[in-house]
């Protein structure tokens, strides 16, 4: 599925609305997913990312209700889940997808951009748990829909729309996520990379040569969930050592603040694992200015060597990695990517690899043999391109 959906796939879900309804939709709403190229863990930390909107995506096929019941239906879980609009909506035990719609919807009905009831078919192909931020498509999709629904997309700006889906995540699917996922999602530029200052919201638009090289995504099947523990605890461990910092250096916000330079002298003072976790942030930060800089000149060369030397950092300072990710980095390298990472929010989820388009299909055949006889699953790769972030048709 892509996001701009040609006629087949628009048509697959008018109809499975229209059997799961017994009525006809009146828009139909696409979000993609996004490749974080590289700035791991950078965004909660105010600091910076370059990332792009990929050619797979979650659209919500809708029309309005004459009441305030919004229905949802999942297409990946099939099953739907039910509740009314109101201003004390809550999220839900189970199941845990609804709750990126209950979100959407108590957050916008408290802005004043929506207030009816509604019936939504949920599809799409962002692998769910992989590391290609499902999380924001689905929520960006949803909420887009919504505006659609009541005519109000104009009323709002992406900044704010980008904030209003953070918070649902954050709030009601209890995901610490920072700002990256939904900003690269509501303005991503077919074959263009964004860079995003994740404190000033800023992004600019970088071309990305997609006729010689190619973006990689390796699946590693083994299931990447943010909401789990070890993502908030990174958060945490940024956050104790900035605070240590702040006492020499009190202007500084947040670690995006701090250069190598100054943080090697906490070295001693602070616990071995913040410095660790504040020596990735600072370091990685570094790495994505300099990669912004490659992609500006076309150096695909330099900017995989950054990536890889981010996955390195990400695997022994940030501690996020794991033998699946590790093995997939290491064999894509060695079978002649440019450069290869972890994507994502760590623990599984998967690896991010740029090659030229000559070798791109070779190497997914290699890697998939040798990680199927190393671990015994057969990972899931695919072979993307930078997309247009979202789109809205009305019928």
């Amino acid at each position: 599925m892509q996001t701009k959906l040609n006629n087949r796939d628009k048509e697959i879900i008018l109809k499975k609305f229209r059997d799961t309804f017994e009525t006809n939709a009146q828009i139909v709403s696409t979000a993609a997913g996004r490749a974080e190229l590289i700035g791991g863990h950078t965004d909660y930390n105010e600091g910076f990312v370059a990332a792009c909107a990929i050619d797979k995506s979650f659209s919500v096929a809708a029309r309005l209700r004459n009441d305030k019941i919004i229905i949802m239906y999942s297409d990946w879980a099939k099953e739907s889940f039910e509740f009314e609009l109101s201003k004390k909506i809550k999220s839900t035990d189970k199941p845990k997808w609804a709750n990126y719609g209950i979100g959407a919807a108590a957050l916008l009905a408290q802005a004043g951009l929506f207030n009816c009831g509604a019936e939504l078919f949920i599809t799409g192909d962002v692998p769910v748990g992989a590391g290609l931020s499902s999380s924001a498509a689905i929520e960006v999709s949803i909420a887009n829909a919504f505006l659609a629904l009541g005519n109000n997309e104009k009323k709002i700006t992406k900044e704010k729309l980008a904030a209003i889906c953070q918070k649902a995540e954050n709030e009601y699917a209890d995901s610490p996520c920072g700002i990256m996922d939904q900003t690269i999602v509501l303005n991503g530029r077919k074959d263009h990379a964004l860079f995003l200052d994740c404190r000033s919201l800023a992004i600019e638009q970088l071309p990305f040569d997609t006729a010689n090289f190619r973006i990689m995504v390796f699946n590693s099947m083994v299931r990447h969930e943010v909401g789990a523990g070890d993502y908030g605890s990174r958060k945490e461990q940024c956050r104790k050592a900035l605070e240590i910092i702040q006492k020499k250096y009190p202007d500084a916000k947040a670690l995006r603040d701090i250069d190598s330079k100054k943080l090697a002298d906490f070295e001693k003072n602070l616990d071995p694992v913040l410095f660790k976790r504040a020596s990735h942030v600072v370091d990685e930060n570094a790495r994505v200015l300099a990669a912004a800089d490659t992609l500006k000149k076309n150096d695909m060369k330099k900017f995989g060597q950054l990536m890889y030397k981010s996955h390195c950092s990400a695997r022994d300072l940030y501690e996020i990695s794991c033998n699946e990710i590790d093995f997939l980095v290491e064999k894509i390298v060695e079978y002649g990517a440019l450069g290869a990472r972890l994507c994502g929010g760590g623990f599984g989820g998967a690896a991010v690899a740029i090659a030229d388009a000559e070798t791109a299909q070779k190497i997914k055949e290699k890697v998939f043999a040798d990680y199927k006889k190393r671990f015994g699953i057969d990972s899931k790769i695919y072979i993307v391109r930078p997309s247009d972030g979202t789109e809205i048709s009305r019928l």
